[in-house]
Parts: C-alpha cells; sequence; structure tokens
C-alpha cells in the first residue's frame, strides 16, 4: 500500500521541490499552501504523515501543529525550515511534531527521515493493537479467576450458582444471568432455580415456578444441544425472542446448554433488556468458558468428597517445596492453580529470600509442561557482555573466545519452562531482545542472522520495584507490560506470622538429619525470639540461621542463646554454645568466633556459614567477601551434607 503524504508549505519552490523528491521515491503527495487549508482538508486526506513549514502567514506552522494534532492525534508530523535555533527545534517537538527538517533540503536526508518516521509509525500502531488484544486477554483471564473464586468460595451448590450468576452478571454487563432447567426441549415444562437480576430489571417472580413449554424455546434448547455452542436471539440473528421473554422485556438473549457429570442438562443464560445488543466474538468465546467452568462446577459440587478435597485445599501447609498456612501463603497457591496451565508470562515479585525461584518451579510442576525442561537464569550472575549469549546462544567466531556454537538458555528450555530471575538487572540491550523474543517467540543467535522458533513459558521474578525502573529509564516499559501479564507478589517472612514456626521446625528436622544432631523442637524463648525478629533476608536468612545452630550446639532443644541473629548493624553473639566454654577469637568485623582448638577444616566450615549469614543467605555475595568462586562454596555445602 501506497503511503500518503501531506506537504504544508507557503513557498511555491519549496512545495514543488518536495513533492519531488517525495513522488520519485513512491510516495503519493497532496499539498497544502497554507495552515488554513491543511486543517481544512486534512480529514478527506488522511495523510500517513505530515511535512509543515514553521514559517507561514495566517495560521503558523507552531498553531497548525497543534491543531492538526486534535484531529490527527497519531500522524507523525516533521517540521520543515529555514530557522537552526535549538529553542524553535524544542517548541516544535513539544506541541508534537517527530522531526525537524532544516533547510535547504537534501533529498535523499528527507526521503530517510520519512521512511523512518512511517516505520516507527506503523510499528507502534502494531503494538497499540496488540496491547488491546493482551488486555482483552488479561480481562478474559481475569474473568475466569473471578467465576473460579466465586464457585469455590460457596459452601454449597445453591450459594455456589447464585455466586456464579452475580459473577455473570457482573463481567457481562447484561440484566439477568439465570440457569434454567432441565435443558430438554420435549419436557412439559422448565424452571429457573438460580437467577441474578439488575434493579433496573428484576426478576418476574419466576424463580422455582414452572414456565410451560414453548416451542421457540424448545428449538433454542435443540440448537445449544446439538452445537454446545453459545446461541443468540435478538433482532439481528436467526433466532428471535420467544414471547414469553419479551414479556419480561427481553431485546437479546445469549444461550449454552451445560452437561454436568451428575443429572440432566441445564441451560445457561443472559437476558439484555436495556437495548438490542449485537454479542461480539470474545464476549461469545467468554460466555462458552464460563459456561464450561459452571458445567463441571455443577457435577464436582454435588459430590461431598469434592467439597472435602475443597477444604483440605484452603488448610495446606505447603505446595511442591514452598511451605506455609498463612492466608497470604494460600492466596499464592490459589494463584499458581489457576495460571499453571496458561501460556501467559509470569512476574513473580518480593523481597529477596522470599521463594520466588520456588514459586517459579511449583508453577511449572503444576503446567502440562511438567515433564519438560526448567531452566533457570540469574541476570545477576552472568557477566554483562555476556547476557544475550547466555540467553540465546552464540555461532562460532561471534566474539573473541566463541571457539564452537553454543546453544543458549531459550533453546534449553524447549518444550518446557524459562525462569528468568532478577530480570531488573538485564541491560536495556539484552532487554530490547528479550522483547523481541516474547512478541515472536523467535531469536537470532549472537553472530547469526538465522531466525530460530522455540515453544517457551517464560516466567521473571524480580525484587526491584519495575515501574520505578521504568520511570527512571532502566527498564524497558514495553517490555514491562509484556512481562506483566500475571503478577504473583511473594510474601516476606515477617509477614507470615506463624510460618516462621512452621519453616524453622521444617529446617531443624531437615538439618539434624544432615548433621546427626539430636534436636527435636526449639524453647518457648526460642520461638518468641524467632517470631520477634523482623527477617530482612527472608526464608534464606532463617535457614542459614537455624542450620548454623544446629551445627554449632548439641542438645534435645534449640534454646534462645543458640541463636545467633543480626541486630542492626551488628550481630547477637549471646549464643554459648554448648559443645563447652572455649576460649574464642573474635574477628574485628564480628564475622566469625573461631574456637582455638580445632582442625583447619571446622574454622573454614565456620567462617563460610557464618559469612553467609552476614550476607542474609546471598552465597554469590559471600563468595565475593571471602573471595572464593560461587561453585566452591556450593561444593563445600554439599561434602558437608554427605560427611555423616
Amino acid at each position: 500500500m501506497t503511503n500518503k503524504i501531506l506537504i504544508v508549505d507557503d513557498e511555491p519552490v519549496s512545495l514543488e521541490l518536495l513533492r519531488n523528491y517525495l513522488h520519485n521515491a513512491g510516495f503519493k503527495v497532496e499539498v497544502a499552501e497554507n495552515g488554513e487549508t491543511a486543517l481544512k482538508r486534512v480529514n478527506r486526506i488522511k495523510p500517513d504523515l505530515i511535512m509543515l513549514d514553521v514559517m507561514m502567514p495566517g495560521i503558523g506552522g507552531f498553531e497548525t501543529c497543534r491543531r492538526l494534532k486534535k484531529v490527527t492525534k497519531n500522524t507523525p508530523i516533521i517540521f520543515i525550515t529555514a530557522k537552526t535555533e535549538t529553542i524553535d527545534k524544542i517548541e516544535g517537538l513539544e506541541i508534537g511534531a517527530v522531526d525537524y527538517i532544516t533547510k535547504p533540503f537534501q533529498a535523499a536526508e528527507v526521503i530517510a527521515r520519512v521512511k523512518k518516521h512511517l516505520v516507527v509509525n506503523n510499528l507502534r500502531q502494531q503494538l497499540e493493537a496488540q496491547n488491546a488484544q493482551l488486555q482483552e486477554h488479561v480481562y478474559h483471564l481475569s474473568s475466569i479467576a473471578a467465576l473460579g473464586q466465586a464457585i469455590s468460595e460457596a459452601p454449597d451448590v445453591a450459594q455456589m450458582m447464585d455466586s456464579a450468576m452475580k459473577t455473570t452478571l457482573s463481567v457481562f454487563k447484561c440484566d439477568r444471568a439465570w440457569l434454567l432447567y432441565p435443558c430438554d426441549p420435549n419436557a412439559p415444562s422448565w424452571q429457573v432455580p438460580i437467577e441474578a437480576t439488575t434493579p433496573e430489571y428484576p426478576g418476574a417472580n419466576t424463580l422455582n415456578t414452572d414456565i410451560p413449554k414453548d416451542p421457540a424455546v424448545s428449538e433454542v434448547m435443540k440448537d445449544s444441544l446439538s452445537t454446545m455452542a453459545p446461541v443468540a436471539l435478538g433482532p439481528k440473528y436467526e433466532h428471535k425472542v420467544s414471547s414469553i421473554a419479551k414479556q419480561f422485556s427481553v431485546q437479546t438473549m445469549l444461550c449454552l446448554a451445560i452437561l454436568p457429570k451428575i443429572g440432566k442438562p441445564w441451560l445457561f443464560g443472559l437476558h439484555q433488556c436495556s437495548y438490542a445488543r449485537v454479542w461480539t466474538e470474545n464476549e461469545l468465546k467468554l460466555f462458552h468458558e464460563f459456561g464450561q467452568q459452571i458445567d463441571v462446577s455443577l457435577g464436582l459440587s454435588i459430590s461431598f468428597e469434592e467439597l472435602a478435597k475443597s477444604e483440605e485445599r484452603l488448610s495446606r501447609e505447603h505446595y511442591h517445596d514452598l511451605i506455609g498456612a498463612s492466608m497470604l501463603m494460600r492466596t499464592v497457591y490459589n494463584t499458581i492453580d489457576e495460571v499453571a496451565a496458561s501460556k501467559v508470562p509470569i512476574l513473580i515479585t518480593g523481597e529477596t529470600g522470599t521463594g520466588k525461584e520456588l514459586c517459579a518451579e511449583a508453577i511449572h510442576k503444576e503446567s502440562k509442561r511438567a515433564a519438560q525442561p526448567f531452566v533457570v537464569c540469574n541476570g545477576a550472575a552472568i557477566s554483562e557482555n555476556l547476557r544475550e549469549s547466555e540467553l540465546f546462544g552464540h555461532v562460532k567466531g561471534a566474539f573473541t573466545g566463541a571457539i564452537r556454537e553454543r546453544k543458549g538458555l531459550v533453546s534449553e528450555a524447549e518444550g518446557g519452562t524459562l525462569f528468568l530471575d532478577e530480570i531488573g538487572e538485564l541491560p536495556l540491550l539484552t532487554q530490547a531482545a528479550l522483547l523481541r523474543f516474547v512478541q515472536t517467540k523467535t531469536f537470532s543467535k549472537v553472530g547469526s542472522n538465522k531466525l530460530e522458533r522455540v515453544d517457551v513459558r517464560l516466567i521473571c521474578a524480580t525484587n526491584r520495584d519495575l515501574l520505578a525502573e521504568v520511570a527512571a529509564g532502566r527498564f524497558r516499559e514495553d517490555l514491562y507490560y509484556r512481562l506483566h501479564v500475571i503478577e504473583i507478589r511473594m510474601p516476606t517472612l515477617r509477614e507470615r506470622g506463624q510460618d516462621i514456626l512452621l519453616l524453622a521446625n521444617y529446617f531443624l528436622h531437615k538439618f539434624v538429619k544432615e548433621e546427626r544432631k539430636d534436636f527435636r523442637g526449639f524453647s518457648p524463648e526460642a520461638q518468641k525470639k524467632l517470631l520477634g525478629y523482623k527477617w530482612p533476608g527472608n526464608v534464606r536468612q532463617l535457614q542459614n540461621i537455624i542450620q548454623k545452630s544446629v551445627v554449632l550446639n548439641r542438645g534435645s532443644v534449640i534454646t534462645a542463646e543458640m541463636i545467633t541473629i543480626r541486630n542492626g548493624g551488628g550481630i547477637d553473639n549471646n549464643s554459648a554454645s554448648s559443645l563447652g566454654a572455649t576460649d574464642s577469637i573474635i574477628t574485628p568485623k564480628g564475622v566469625v568466633t573461631i574456637n582455638k582448638f580445632c582442625s583447619f577444616a571446622e574454622i573454614e566450615k565456620e567462617v563460610i556459614l557464618k559469612t553467609i549469614e552476614n550476607c542474609n543467605g546471598n552465597v554469590f555475595k559471600a563468595a565475593k567477601l571471602l573471595k572464593l568462586g560461587r561453585t566452591t562454596i556450593h561444593r563445600r555445602q554439599q561434602k558437608w551434607k554427605s560427611i555423616k
């Protein structure tokens, strides 16, 4: 399709010169000799780009631009002028122009800039359309989730269906939502046991009363049962509203047969009374999915066994490797249940040490991709100049040291899940490559122009406020909205109340087994100490403190004195090891207390464990402080676990 350019200039020579440049470059060119003419003709011309002179008699270029922007908001405007002052350029850009070309013109420059801004504008329009689709998809998912929540919270079938109809009424913004039983075209009569209505169009006292058989309704039931798809009724549809429905002010209807596992079919329907509504494709699809969910819930909820399972689900104390019974953690579990089967990107947020990677693993294990790879990439742990290579791979010779072709983590995750931890640490160049991958599911290895396609579910995590990063220019806004489709916030440990003791006991039993100790629990004072601390390092810090308490002490109960917790900038060293009184050497920074009479291996173990604790469980920081490789610390930890 040929792009249309409108040139607005009062100088005939300049006008003709630009017309020739653009016409010869293949553009369709329209001209206007002044601002008034341009404003009158712009809606008829509908240009793809406007070139506008600054200095014109009558309405000047800047004022013309302001007025054009009111009627052609998304059309790029390029100013053309002999003026070279910076202040004029700034004013032009501030009122909505995208570029500024100074006379005398160079044909190549004019054509290059016009083409560039046409491409940019086209990409922007595509992105807006995609964002609109994405928002529609998010609304679709949130509506399904709202229905699921309404159904799951009801104590019995009647209240469950009542909640489902009220949710349906709210989501579809219609005047009535109802269930008719049975959906049997040959039945002598029907009943409406469940109905939700707006105040303007209340029900007609037909609940649980016999509705006489009507041929038009029977016909709709037959179609619904045969197609198992929504059937629309109204002035613009094949099926017309029945005389019975018209008595209740119905102008348009939407119906769907649902077949629960137990009992006869039902007819699920909507009434629009305020106007003759035309249902969109997205509304029909969403209505169909609502019907499917109600269908399943009706059959399952009749069973007491399923109700018992729901009770068990609400009281669970762990979910895969996540541990916690607080309401905040149950919310996380329920959210994972809802989103695991979806393909949309998920963003997990929360402070360091809250369990974001465990949450990502749980999503993967609950999804249909559970048997496929779960690949982890830590954005903070990879050298900045190798991040794109790490993600997408590289070909031989792509850069110094690339002695062979290498697959990236994206390729390794084929069919499964790619977990990008610390997404906020990625540089802007890598973010641009990631955005392209998220949009197209295609990528090129570093050093290659060949596009490769993969089927990967993307889960990202960050401990940063990404909106603040966007505002600061450190994170791309378009990438943020691509990734922030579904957010799961991992609560801090200090918010989780009794989960602290649940986790402490879990870690205690784990390390008691590994270290062959005799501890069976915590004293009341120790429990109080654990519950009273703010836990800036969250679960990771708690794990390391319990491990250290087990390693450095003996007995049957962990006491408050055995628990050494950081307190502000220092260490609470009220801990007296039950190994016996020993002389101690304390380093200047208070990092470690070392028994004089012990092996080097024991000293090394205590130094590493206490340094990790001082770093709030961050092994990467501890390795940096100790000037050791992170893998070295991991090998030491594995060695200590294997020693019995």
